[in-house]
C-alpha cells in the first residue's frame, strides 16, 4: 500500500533515486489514516507560514504604498498600481493557473513505495532504460513533472500578446508617462522569469514544501519595496518643487523584476543543492500498450479545462475595474480603488494563503475517494479510509465556513461603523469627508462573503470531475452575465455608483458560493445510502452546525446597533469623539467576546 513519508529534503531525493532504479508498480489507494494524519498537519503548517508570508508582505507593501504616495502623483500610482499588475496577472494567471489546479490532483503521494519497501521485479523491468513505466509509482510523479514544464511556452505568446497590446493599443495619458514602454516590457520580463521556475513551485508544492515559498517571497518583498522606495525617493521633485516624478512607474518595474530574480535565484539554488536534479527533467513514458507520450492525456485535458476556467474566473475578478471604468465618474473611480487597497488588505493576508492551502489539503485527501456504494468485501479496508477522509474532510470544510461566519460578524457588526475613525486617522480629511466611509462600511459586508466562496470554490477546484469542471465553465459564464447586469442595474439604473459595483460583486459571489455548496452536498451525501456516517455527514453540513447560537447572533446584533448611534451621536471629526466612539466599541467587543 502506498504512503507518504515527510523527512528531509535530501532523503527524499535519495529515495525516488532508488525509486526509479527499482520501480514499484503497487495499487493507488485512499490516504490511510496516519496519511491523513500527516497531510493536514503539514496543510495546517503551510497554511500558518503562507498566512505570515501575506501578512508580511502585505502590510509591508501597504505601508510603503503610504509613504510613495507622498512622492508620487495620482496618474503615475494609478498606472504601476492597476494597468501594469493586471498585465502582470493576466500572463501569470492565464499561463499557469489551469496547470497548478490539474497537477495537484495528479497523485496524492510524495514518495510511493510498497508497504515493505520493496519493488517488484516486473517493475524493476518497467524501471530500465529512458522510458518510464506510466502507471507505475514514479510514472505518477514524472506525469506531473512532465506537464509543469507547459506553462513556460504557453507563457512565451501570453507575454508577448499581452505587452503588445498594452504598448498599441494604450491612451496617450498612459504612453505619455516617463518610461511607460520600457516599464511594460519590464513587467512582462518578471512574468517570465516567474514561469520559468513553475515546475519547481509546482514540485515544491505537491512536497508539501511551503517554507520555500515564504523564504523566497520574504525576500523579495523586502527588496521589491526598498527598490521602489529608493527609486521613488530619488527621482522626487527636490526642495518643494512641482512636477513629475523622475523615474515614475519605472521604480515599481524594476522593482518587480528584483522580486522574480529573488524567486528564481532561490527556487533554483535550493533544487541544486537539495534535490537529484535528474528527478526534474521530462521524461518519457510508456502505457500498457507500449505507446510512448510525453503528456498524459489525463492530466493534461483537466489542465485544458482549468485553464479554460482560469480565463472566466480572471475576468470575473478584474471584472469590477472593468466596469467602473466604463460606467462611473473619475472620483467613484478614485474612491473605488482607494477602498479596494484598504479592504482587500484581509483578503491578500488571510483568505488566499487559505484557499491555497485548503485547496492543496483536499487534493491530497480526497483525489483517490471512491463516492460509490458499491463494495466489496476486497474493498473494506479502503472504504473505512475512505470515510475516515471524508468527514476529516468535512470537519475542515466547516470549520474554515464557521471561521468566516464569525469573521463577518466581526466586519458587520464593528468595522462598518469605524471606517470613518480608520480613513480620517491614516490619510486625512481630505478622504473621510468623501463617499469612501460608507463604501468601506458596505465593502466589510462583501469581505466574509469573500472568504466562503473562496474555501468552497477551492473544494470545488480539488475535486470535482473533468465533466463537472466542463459545466461549471458554463456556470461561469452565466455569473458573468449576472454580475455584469447588476453592475449595470446598481452603478447606471440607481447611480449607486461604487456602492453598487461592491453590492454587484455581493450578487454575484452568492450565486457561486450556492452552486459551489449545492456541488459539496451532493459530493458528500450521494451514493452513500446505507453507511454509518451518512447522518453525521448530513450533521456537519446542516445550517443549524454551521451558524453560531442565537445568543451571538444577538450580541453582534446589538454590538451594531449600539456603534452605530455612537458614530451618529459622537462621531470621529475630533480627537476626543475618536477616543470615546474607540472606547465604546471596545467594551461592546469585549462583551461579545465573551459571549461568543
Amino acid at each position: 500500500m502506498s504512503t507518504i513519508k515527510r523527512k528531509n529534503i535530501k532523503e527524499i531525493s535519495k529515495e525516488k533515486s532508488k525509486i526509479i532504479e527499482n520501480e514499484t508498480h503497487s495499487e493507488l489507494t485512499t490516504p490511510s489514516q496516519k496519511d491523513v494524519s500527516q497531510i493536514l498537519s503539514s496543510s495546517v503548517a503551510g497554511a500558518s507560514s503562507l498566512v505570515m508570508l501575506q501578512l508580511i508582505s502585505r502590510l509591508t507593501t501597504f505601508v510603503l504604498h503610504q509613504v510613495v504616495l507622498r512622492y508620487t502623483d495620482p496618474a503615475t500610482f494609478g498606472i504601476a498600481s492597476v494597468q501594469l499588475e493586471l498585465l502582470l496577472a493576466t500572463i501569470l494567471f492565464l499561463s499557469r493557473e489551469g496547470f497548478r489546479c490539474a497537477l495537484l490532483r495528479g497523485s496524492g503521494d510524495t514518495i510511493v513505495v510498497d508497504s515493505d519497501g520493496k519493488s517488484s521485479e516486473k517493475s524493476q523491468e518497467n524501471s530500465k532504460g529512458p522510458i518510464i513505466f506510466a502507471n507505475s509509482s514514479v510514472g505518477s510523479v514524472q506525469k506531473i513533472t512532465n506537464l509543469s514544464y507547459v506553462p513556460i511556452p504557453i507563457g512565451i505568446i501570453t507575454t508577448f500578446l499581452a505587452c503588445t497590446f498594452y504598448i498599441f493599443y494604450a491612451t496617450e495619458e498612459s504612453l505619455s508617462a516617463p518610461y511607460y514602454v520600457i516599464s511594460v516590457i519590464l513587467y512582462g520580463l518578471a512574468a517570465f522569469i516567474e514561469l520559468i521556475i513553475e515546475p519547481l513551485y509546482v514540485a515544491a508544492l505537491n512536497n508539501l514544501l511551503f517554507t520555500l515559498r515564504v523564504r523566497c517571497e520574504i525576500i523579495g518583498v523586502f527588496l521589491r519595496c526598498f527598490i521602489t522606495f529608493a527609486m521613488t525617493v530619488i527621482g522626487a521633485p527636490k526642495n518643494g518643487e512641482k512636477g513629475e516624478n523622475a523615474y515614475g512607474i519605472l521604480a515599481f518595474a524594476v522593482a518587480q523584476v528584483a522580486f522574480s530574480l529573488v524567486l528564481m535565484i532561490g527556487y533554483i539554488g535550493y533544487f541544486i543543492s537539495n534535490w537529484n536534479i535528474q528527478l526534474l527533467k521530462p521524461q518519457k513514458l510508456q502505457d500498457e500498450r507500449q505507446k510512448v507520450f510525453w503528456f498524459d492525456e489525463h492530466l493534461f485535458n483537466l489542465a485544458k479545462t482549468f485553464t479554460k476556467q482560469s480565463l472566466l474566473k480572471h475576468v470575473l475578478t478584474e471584472g469590477d475595474k472593468m466596469l467602473i471604468a466604463l460606467l462611473s465618474e473619475p472620483v467613484d473611480q478614485g474612491i473605488y480603488a482607494f477602498v479596494f487597497n484598504y479592504g482587500s488588505l484581509i483578503v491578500r493576508i488571510l483568505f488566499q494563503p487559505l484557499e491555497e492551502t485548503t485547496r492543496t489539503l483536499f487534493s491530497k485527501l480526497l483525489t483517490r475517494v471512491d463516492i460509490h456504494n458499491d463494495v466489496n468485501d476486497k474493498q473494506k479496508e479502503s472504504e473505512a479510509e475512505t470515510c475516515r477522509a471524508l468527514i476529516t474532510s468535512l470537519q475542515v470544510l466547516t470549520t474554515l465556513i464557521k471561521f468566516h461566519i464569525l469573521l463577518g460578524l466581526l466586519f458587520i457588526g464593528f468595522a462598518t461603523n469605524y471606517t470613518g475613525t480608520l480613513i480620517d486617522l491614516l490619510v486625512g480629511s481630505v478622504w473621510s469627508q468623501t463617499p469612501a466611509p460608507l463604501v468601506l462600511s458596505v465593502y466589510c459586508i462583501y469581505v466574509p462573503i469573500m472568504g466562503i466562496n473562496g474555501v468552497t470554490e477551492a473544494f470545488v477546484a480539488a475535486v470535482a470531475s473533468e465533466e463537472t469542471l466542463s459545466k461549471l465553465n458554463y456556470w461561469l459564464i452565466a455569473f458573468s452575465a449576472g454580475f455584469v447586469g447588476a453592475g449595470v442595474i446598481f452603478m447606471k439604473g440607481l447611480s449607486a455608483g461604487a456602492i453598487g459595483l461592491v453590492a454587484a460583486n455581493v450578487v454575484n459571489l452568492s450565486t457561486r458560493i450556492l452552486w459551489s455548496w449545492n456541488f459539496i452536498r451532493s459530493y458528500f451525501l450521494n451514493h452513500r445510502d446505507g453507511r454509518q456516517e451518512t447522518n453525521e455527514l448530513k450533521r456537519m453540513l446542516s445550517l443549524s452546525n454551521l451558524l453560531p447560537n442565537y445568543l451571538v447572533l444577538l450580541s453582534f446584533s446589538l454590538a451594531w446597533i449600539i456603534t452605530y448611534f455612537s458614530n451618529q451621536l459622537i462621531g470621529w471629526e475630533t480627537l476626543d469623539a475618536k477616543i470615546k466612539h474607540v472606547a465604546v466599541g471596545g467594551v461592546c467587543a469585549i462583551v461579545v467576546a465573551g459571549i461568543t
